[in-house]
């Protein structure tokens, strides 16, 4: 009973040649990538050890310069070929920090000046609205450097007006409020009068 799924292989001299020849092309290849790859972990080693021998070892000033002596840094332990690709077993040395310095307590803007009483006068000088209270201070400071009665109008809490308003005055009429209001226009400010 013969197989009719079976074929015999029989190879020839010249391809018994071919196989053996490439077998050891394909050796020589991994021969020579396994060479390469050794020489670069060799050359890194080797730069690494060159660098060390090159370090020269630190000297510390001491804190009393009349002492004239130097004192040099312990050597640092010799590292394994492991330790050299892996890192150091032992952390690094790390340079005393100083705690930080305590940072001076934030101070609230100062609270600007409380609104007139009515009847004082009822003309004022608007000289700007702003959504947050610290811009509306600063620009009240800048206008008490001119020499002005300024303040901030404090948006009430059931208001749908959440703006506040930098004011100058009261004044007792428009005239009086006019005359401030040209005053300020001469040195850059520009504002409007308002009941």
């Amino acid at each position: 009973m013969s197989d009719q799924g079976f074929h015999e292989v029989q190879l020839s001299g010249k391809q018994l040649v071919f196989l053996f020849m490439s077998a050891v092309v394909l050796a020589v290849m991994v021969f020579l990538l396994g060479v390469n790859v050794g020489q670069g972990v060799r050359s890194a080693v080797g730069e690494t050890e060159t660098t060390a021998e090159a370090v020269v070892p630190e000297t510390l000033v001491p804190a009393d310069p009349a002492a004239g002596e130097k004192t040099e840094k312990p050597a640092e332990p010799e590292l394994s070929y492991h330790e050299m690709l892996v890192g150091s077993a032992t952390p690094p040395a790390v340079a005393e920090v100083a705690p930080p310095k305590p940072e001076a307590p934030q101070t609230p803007p100062p609270p600007a000046a409380a609104a007139p009483v009515a009847g004082a006068g009822d003309w004022f000088l608007q000289m700007g609205a702003y959504s947050t209270r610290g811009v509306a201070d600063s620009q009240v400071e800048k206008l008490k450097q001119l020499s002005v009665p300024a303040f901030v109008l404090v948006p009430s809490a059931g208001s749908a007006d959440k703006l506040f308003k930098v004011r100058v005055g009261p004044y007792k009429d428009r005239a009086e409020a006019e005359q401030v209001k040209i005053r300020l226009e001469r040195q850059g400010t520009s504002s409007r009068i308002t009941r």
